[in-house]
């Protein structure tokens, strides 16, 4: 194996351990309401505890980035892994013996879900230093995890689905308790070990949680880009939690068109990630930006009118494919931005305010379509989106977009000796490229 393609195994073993993980959580998003219907019989309880799955991810996340900060991002992607695996495990225990109830079953949903985030943020904030290593672009490494995630969860649903109809929901959450296991294994193998910075210069005491918050509503272009992202957000959300599924059975077509369009939709996100790995760099990103946003306020108007079979998929896929590079450039300008000494706690930060926003989305786009209806909401949907696009446009702050600032030697110093050296130097016995 050559010096280059050695160099390149951590960063794909944490990609792809990212991606088993997802296709783990993909699976049970569809599994467990299905398991607490069983269950209960209640459609209320089914929505409580997908309220109690939520919740706690959004502590995590916020949380989770001192905690990162503080022991390491391996420890904290392997424990999240391994807690996440043994919640799953609890239940089916349970279940197997009859001794599962509603409110164990609970609150092992919300500890699996409460370090769930950290720990996809713990391998997140090692991509600069796995990219250098590699000798990749972080735009590159960014989108490649994007495309991986994307997979999953179009994978996931469908392997749920067939595991439900054939062995039923129980058994079929050993595939979300086996995924969990072996991304354990492999943020173990693949994530490097560092020290976490104690510096209070650069990154303030590691436990104060606040420390994301005022980096990023510090930063004129950060903040931007993070109530940007909140509004793509919780717009997804609605749409994909309220809107589609209204629309699809208003119009009177078949439930079969909705999984459709999603499939549209999740091609067209991966081929849009796939495009921003392979030319993204070459393109300026405020331009990609403003594309990514017209794609949307596109889709959506194409929703609008009372669109044939055709229309749908294509609305689908050009949603798709707009929202495919927004993650990737995003990330990769927060991880750019951001000083190691407290990247854990921004990204923590930037998940937990993003998602904030999509509960009260869900919530208020039920409450308009009882009101309105559902094309007056996709119609505002999509001015929201031509809102956002002008604004992309106009705002100073996103100028600087395309001037960041290159990577701080200090965050090099902080990070695995491997992941400092220039991509011509061969690694020796005192540059481990693995821990």
């Amino acid at each position: 194996m050559s010096v280059a393609a050695s160099r390149r195994i951590p960063v794909y073993g944490v990609i792809a351990a990212g991606g088993v993980s997802m296709l783990g959580n993909a699976v049970a998003a569809v599994a467990l309401p299905w398991f607490v219907l069983d269950l209960t019989g209640s459609a209320a309880w089914t929505g409580v505890a997908g309220a109690v799955g939520m919740t706690p991810l959004i502590l995590g996340a916020f949380f989770g980035g001192a905690v990162i900060d503080r022991l390491g991002s391996r420890r904290v992607a392997v424990s999240g892994d391994l807690v996440n695996a043994a919640c799953v495990g609890a239940i089916l225990v349970l279940q197997a013996l009859g001794l599962l109830t509603l409110a164990p079953l609970l609150i092992l949903i919300a500890v699996g879900a409460l370090l769930d985030g950290p720990a996809v943020t713990a391998q997140e904030s090692r991509y600069p230093e796995l990219a250098r290593l590699a000798g990749l672009r972080l735009e590159r490494v960014t989108a490649l995890d994007e495309l991986i995630d994307n997979g999953a969860m179009i994978a996931g649903p469908i392997l749920a689905g067939l595991a439900i109809a054939t062995v039923g929901p129980a058994p079929t959450l050993v595939i979300t308790a086996g995924c969990a296991l072996i991304a354990t294994i492999m943020n173990f193998i693949f994530l490097p070990r560092h020290r976490p910075s104690r510096r209070a210069a650069e990154g303030g005491r590691p436990n104060d949680v606040l420390t994301g918050v005022r980096f990023l509503f510090g930063d004129p272009l950060l903040r931007t880009l993070l109530f940007l992202g909140m509004g793509v957000v919780a717009i997804f959300g609605a749409l994909d939690a309220v809107v589609m599924p209204v629309f699809i059975r208003e119009s009177g077509r078949d439930i079969a068109e909705l999984g459709w369009f999603l499939a549209a939709a999740g091609g067209g996100a991966a081929t849009g990630a796939l495009g921003y790995a392979s030319v993204g760099h070459r393109i300026a990103k405020r331009f990609v930006l403003l594309g990514c946003l017209a794609a949307e306020a596109v889709a959506m108007f194409l929703l609008v009118g009372q669109v044939g079979g055709t229309t749908l998929l294509i609305a689908g896929a050009l949603a798709g494919l707009g929202a495919g590079p927004l993650g990737p450039l995003v990330n990769t300008v927060l991880l750019r931005r951001t000083p190691m000494a407290i990247r854990g706690r921004v990204l923590g930060a930037s998940t937990a305010v993003a998602l904030t926003a999509t509960p009260l989305a869900v919530l208020l786009a039920g409450g308009v379509i009882e009101m309105l209806g559902t094309r007056t909401l996709l119609l505002g949907g999509a001015g929201l989106f031509a809102g956002l696009a002008c604004l992309a446009v106009a705002l100073p702050s996103l100028r600087q977009l395309d001037r960041e600032p290159a990577p701080d030697r200090a965050d090099r110093r902080q990070a695995d000796p491997s992941a400092v050296l220039p991509a011509t130097v061969p690694p020796t016995s005192k540059h481990p490229r693995s821990p």
